[in-house]
């Protein structure tokens, strides 16, 4: 049975990982947490079988329960009896809010070191970035930092395959633009449930926002969900009304036949 790719991420890393079906579920555990740094009876995994999809499983899907306590338990569930895909994603979640990872995670939202994490706000959006406040350089030294972490793990641009992997995500997002077109509907994937949904506006590059570096989508969302009116730094990028613009990361978007939400679709009928 050969092996799969898996994307694996948490909420410090993101990464890709050869995984074997032939493994059992308590060894598949102990070599997330030498990607994550969050040990195996604080794991919380969460499967999506589509990486550009918000909907998951869990794992294991047993008795209705996100953890196993059980060594042993563990240790009988092979991942071949998971239905594991290639270029799906095994999303890992700290149960334990006083875990060294956990802490990390809050430092890292207070100040986000590396480019990319500068821009990518609210799973991608852009607006209300909060101004350092350390130093570039007392960061760097800093020996309980993100940063220092990714370093001794090999993780992010430190990681000796990160060229590849880099090449490797941008022909991924020039396929992901090949599905996009102005007035297409879509909605806005994250790992959390509340989907937003919206129409694709401009789709290219943004002088302003990181001087034409990377492609951006501009989205115009059904309800006041967004962070701006379609403007960065007082440029105008396309027209919508306040709170209802956002721009993101292509990997971000899903298009296809997502009507507006209907706040009532839940109600019960007392129509007569």
């Amino acid at each position: 049975m050969s092996d799969l790719n898996i994307f694996i991420t948490s909420n410090l890393t993101s990464s890709e990982r050869r995984i074997s079906p032939q493994w059992n579920l308590k060894y598949l555990k102990q070599k997330l947490e030498s990607i994550t740094g969050i040990s195996p009876q604080n794991q919380i995994l969460h499967y999506y079988p589509n990486n550009y999809s918000n909907e998951y499983k869990l794992i294991p899907p047993i008795n209705g329960s996100t953890t196993t306590d059980d060594d042993d338990d563990d240790e009988q569930i092979l991942l071949s009896s998971l239905n594991l895909q290639s270029y799906s994603r095994i999303h890992v979640i700290d149960s334990d809010p006083n875990s060294d990872v956990n802490k990390l995670q809050q430092q890292h939202q207070q100040h986000q070191e590396e480019e990319e994490e500068k821009s990518e706000i609210e799973e991608g959006d852009v607006a209300g970035f909060t101004e350092f406040q350390l130093s570039e350089e007392d960061y760097k030294t800093r020996q309980n930092s993100v940063l220092n972490w990714k370093k001794i793990n090999k993780l992010g641009r430190f990681d000796p395959q990160f060229q590849s992997l880099q090449e490797k995500l941008h022909h991924e997002t020039e396929m992901k633009l090949k599905t996009m077109s102005i007035g297409s509907r879509c909605r806005l994937i994250n790992i959390e449930n509340n989907e937003r949904r919206g129409i694709i506006r401009f789709i290219g590059k943004i002088m302003p926002l990181d001087n034409g570096e990377n492609d951006w989508v501009g989205i115009e969302f059904d309800e006041p969900v967004g962070k701006n009116n379609g403007s960065i730094d007082g440029v105008k990028i396309f027209e919508c009304k306040p709170n209802h613009g956002s721009f993101v990361r292509p990997r971000l978007v899903e298009v296809g036949d997502f009507p507006e939400l209907d706040p009532f679709a839940d109600d019960d009928d007392d129509d007569e």
